[in-house]
C-alpha cells in the first residue's frame, strides 16, 4: 500500500462479510474432512469470507488482502459474548464457526494459539469470564454425560436425535478449531455413552427407533475425529464404532448425510475396521444411497437443519394463528364503530340545521 493507504486501513478495526455476506463459508469445508489436510486452507478461507472492512464510508464493506491480517496480529486473547442459556459452546455450529474460526484464523496469521473466553453475562448480577474449555467441560457433563438430561431429553423424539448428533459433530469443529479445548476424554465418554450406553438409558434403541441416521452421523463423526487424529482413539474402540455404524447402514440403509456419504477417505476408514464381507456390503449400502439421492429418489433418513420456507401464497385463514385473527377481527370492529360514530355525527349535524 502507499504511505496514505497505510494510514488509512491502519485505523480499520471492524471487519466482517464480504460482499454483505454473513457465514464464514468455513463450516461445510471443516466438516467434509477429505477436503483439506492443512488448517491453513480454513483459516485462508475465513481470512478472505470475513476480510471485509467496514470502518468509514468510502470503502464500507470493501475488501482489500493484507488488512485483517495485520489488524490481528499481537492478538492475545478471542472473547464471545453470551447472554442466553438456550445455547452453549457445543449446541450451535456458528459458535465453533466465528469464535472457532477467529482462533484458528490468529493461530496460522501470528503464529501463537491464543486465549479463548466466554464472557458470561446469562445472569446481569453475577457477569464472569469463563474459558473455553471449562466451559466445554461443563457443557458435557450437563448434558451428554448426564443420565438424567439423556433420559428427559429423550422424550423429545427424533429431534432430540438430531440435537445429540449435532453436539457431537460440532465438538469435532472445535477440535479443528482449537484442538487445546477438546481433551481425548471428551471422545473416550462420546464413546462409553453412545456405543457401550454406559448411562444405561437405552442409547441405541432409541435411536433406532427415532432416528437411526443420527446415530450414523454420529458414530462417523467419532471415526472422522480419529481419522484425522484429533482423537486418540484404541484399535478395539475403532472396530467396535465401525461395526455399529456399519450395522445401522446395513439395516436402516445410509441417511446421507455429509460424515456418512460424502467423504470418500472416512468411508474407507471405516472399510478398514470391518472384516472384508462386511465392508464390501457397507461399500455397496453408501454407494447405493448416494445414487439414490443424486436421482432424486432418497428414501433414507437425511439429516438436515430446520429451515423456514417462504412463499408467494396468500396467508389462508387456517394458517393464521388465533392472535392474528383477534386483531385482525378487533381492527375491523374498530373501524366499523368509528364509521357509525361519523355517521351518527354527521345526521344530528343536519337534522340541526333543518
Amino acid at each position: 500500500f502507499s504511505p496514505k493507504e497505510a494510514r488509512e486501513y491502519a485505523t480499520q478495526r471492524v471487519f466482517g462479510g464480504a460482499n454483505g455476506m454473513y457465514g464464514t463459508g468455513i463450516t461445510s469445508m471443516v466438516e467434509s474432512g477429505d477436503r483439506w489436510e492443512n488448517e491453513s486452507e480454513i483459516s485462508n478461507v475465513y481470512l478472505n469470507n470475513m476480510g471485509a472492512t467496514y470502518g468509514n464510508e468510502k470503502d464500507f464493506g470493501s475488501f482489500k488482502p493484507g488488512i485483517f491480517e495485520a489488524a490481528l496480529q499481537n492478538t492475545e486473547a478471542v472473547v464471545q459474548p453470551r447472554q442466553s442459556n438456550t445455547w452453549g459452546a457445543l449446541s450451535l455450529d456458528h459458535v465453533y464457526e466465528f469464535m472457532g474460526g477467529i482462533s484458528l484464523t490468529v493461530r496460522n496469521v501470528t503464529g501463537s494459539d491464543p486465549d479463548a473466553y466466554f464472557n458470561d453475562l446469562r445472569n446481569r448480577h453475577q457477569a464472569r469470564v469463563q474459558d473455553l474449555k471449562s466451559a466445554i467441560g461443563v457443557e458435557t457433563r450437563s448434558t451428554l454425560f448426564n443420565p438424567v438430561y439423556m433420559k428427559e431429553q429423550m422424550k423429545e423424539g427424533a429431534s432430540a436425535a438430531n440435537a445429540m448428533s449435532e453436539t457431537i459433530r460440532n465438538t469435532y469443529g472445535w477440535n479443528v478449531m482449537k484442538p487445546k479445548a477438546i481433551d481425548n476424554e471428551i471422545w473416550d465418554q462420546y464413546y462409553e455413552v453412545f456405543v457401550n450406553d454406559k448411562l444405561n438409558v437405552g442409547v441405541k434403541d432409541f435411536f433406532e427407533r427415532e432416528n437411526p441416521a443420527a446415530l450414523q452421523e454420529a458414530t462417523a463423526v467419532m471415526m472422522e475425529t480419529a481419522r484425522k487424529g484429533y482423537w486418540k482413539a484404541t484399535p478395539e474402540q475403532l472396530k467396535n464404532i465401525a461395526a455399529l455404524h456399519s450395522e445401522l447402514v446395513e439395516k436402516y440403509d445410509a441417511g446421507c448425510s455429509g460424515f456418512v456419504c460424502d467423504n470418500a477417505k472416512l468411508r474407507t476408514f471405516i472399510g478398514e475396521q470391518l472384516s472384508p464381507e462386511s465392508a464390501k456390503q457397507y461399500q455397496g449400502k453408501v454407494e447405493a444411497a448416494r445414487n439414490e439421492s443424486l436421482s432424486g429418489d432418497d428414501k433414507g433418513v437425511v439429516l438436515k437443519k430446520d429451515k423456514s420456507v417462504q412463499t408467494n401464497e396468500p396467508v389462508k385463514p387456517e394458517n393464521m394463528s388465533s392472535f392474528s385473527l383477534a386483531l385482525i377481527s378487533f381492527f375491523w370492529l374498530v373501524v366499523i364503530f368509528l364509521l357509525v360514530f361519523f355517521i351518527r355525527k354527521r345526521t344530528r349535524k343536519n337534522k340541526r340545521r333543518k
